[in-house]
């Protein structure tokens, strides 16, 4: 009798151990489908890429190639290689974006603009040409524009005593003459959170 029993006690226990591993199961897949759904994450090659949701202008890469980040989610994840004539002499330019995560909710992508002369490439990068991206504020952001002339729309703004505090923003616009990118425009804008909604 005591032996039916305790076969009866170790199966209820088995079953019960089995319903709560599948019930655990199910809220966690549900977890992982819901946040794959509502983040702004891109995922490829098992690197995390997040996203901005903001145009810059540019049009699709003609190379994309992701890189692993070190133990603390930080480096270089990404690096994206556009072949444009920006200055209008039917050579293909180079225009290289970097995506940097730095392990924690903020991180940048980096530009650097390169004319083709003869069998090179000439840097002609304005000086901190990359955004400055956070989770609810973005505190520099770029547009590129490739017609009539190429130029690169950028605004900024200092950080406050906190990042989610507005400040005065700023505008500047380089535009490529002579073949160099100079300062053509500069303009003091209202105080911002997120500077995207400047554009």
């Amino acid at each position: 009798m005591n032996k039916s029993k305790n076969i009866i006690l170790f199966l209820s226990i088995i079953i019960l151990c089995g319903a709560g591993f599948f019930a655990y199961k199910m809220y966690f897949n549900q977890d992982l489908s819901k946040e794959s759904t509502d983040s702004k994450y891109i995922s490829n090659n098992n690197t995390t890429i997040k996203s901005s949701g903001f145009f810059d202008g540019l049009p699709e890469p003609d190379s994309v190639i992701d890189y692993p980040l070190d133990e603390f989610g930080m480096g270089v994840a990404q690096k994206s290689t556009y072949y444009i004539d920006i200055n209008k002499d039917n050579v293909p330019d180079k225009i290289t974006k970097t995506f940097v995560e730095t392990g924690n909710a903020h991180s940048y992508y980096e530009y650097k603009v390169e004319l083709k002369q003869g069998n090179k490439y000439i840097d002609i990068t304005p000086v901190d040409l990359k955004t400055i991206n956070g989770d609810d504020c973005d505190l520099q952001q770029i547009r590129f524009s490739l017609n009539p002339k190429f130029s690169a729309k950028i605004i900024y703004r200092e950080l406050g005593d906190f990042w989610n505090q507005p400040t005065v923003a700023n505008k500047k616009i380089f535009t490529l003459s002579d073949n160099k990118m100079r300062l053509s425009e500069t303009k003091t804008l209202k105080p911002v959170c997120d500077v995207k909604k400047l554009f």
